[in-house]
């Protein structure tokens, strides 16, 4: 039986890095696999989301999805607004939707009960956290984990570290986590499985 690939955060780096700077995929290229991904696991849980997006990539990629799963379907809040000098690929996530006409709601968190029966879908800290949570950013955590609907964690569910699994602070608890090439570290050990619920493993349209 073959056993099954986990990566620590360093390795999954690597990946990215090496499918950029070696097979010249763009950074944008591979956050719209990933967010395309994330669209086809989350239409199998409902035909209503939410969207909670930080500041980052993992942001980003929660942002692409929306697109792919229809703006009028989707309530789409931001943490933080996107930095086009630290995660230009996200910033232009934004300004995509909203060209597009689509409401980002910055810095509120939406009201549980206006979203009955809603998938809500974290794409608030990817696996790059390595601090604990606090103030806002551990507030907007609380308040998904807090929501009675289907919960979809992008790559790692926020809050999670994702080399040993610690909560830092305060994590999701995800029904489905989508990660990317493969299962991180973290969700394997301490906390992870018991936050990351069922894991989907997607591709990112690398060659291999």
């Amino acid at each position: 039986m073959t056993r099954e690939r986990v990566l620590s955060v360093a390795e999954a780096r690597a990946i990215d890095a090496d499918a950029v700077q070696r097979l010249g995929m763009p950074t944008l290229l591979l956050m719209e696999n990933a967010a395309r991904s994330v669209a086809e696991v989350a239409r199998r849980l409902g035909d209503r989301f939410v969207v909670l997006a930080g500041p980052g990539n993992n942001g980003g990629d929660g942002l692409a999805a929306a697109r792919h799963l229809g703006v009028h379907r989707c309530a789409i809040h931001l943490l933080g607004e996107p930095d086009p000098t630290k995660s230009p690929d996200a910033a232009l996530q934004a300004r995509i939707l909203r060209a597009a006409g689509a409401r980002l709601v910055l810095g509120a968190l939406p009201s549980a009960a206006a979203h009955p029966g809603a998938v809500w879908i974290d794409a608030l800290f990817g696996t790059g956290l390595d601090r604990p949570l606090h103030g806002d950013a551990r507030a907007w955590v609380a308040a998904c984990d807090a929501t009675r609907g289907k919960k979809l964690a992008v790559d790692i569910p926020s809050g999670l570290h994702g080399d040993t699994g610690e909560v830092l602070g305060a994590a999701v608890r995800a029904d489905v986590t989508v990660t990317f090439v493969a299962r991180k570290r973290g969700m394997t050990v301490g906390a992870g499985p018991a936050h990351c619920g069922r894991i989907v493993v997607a591709g990112l349209g690398l060659p291999g």
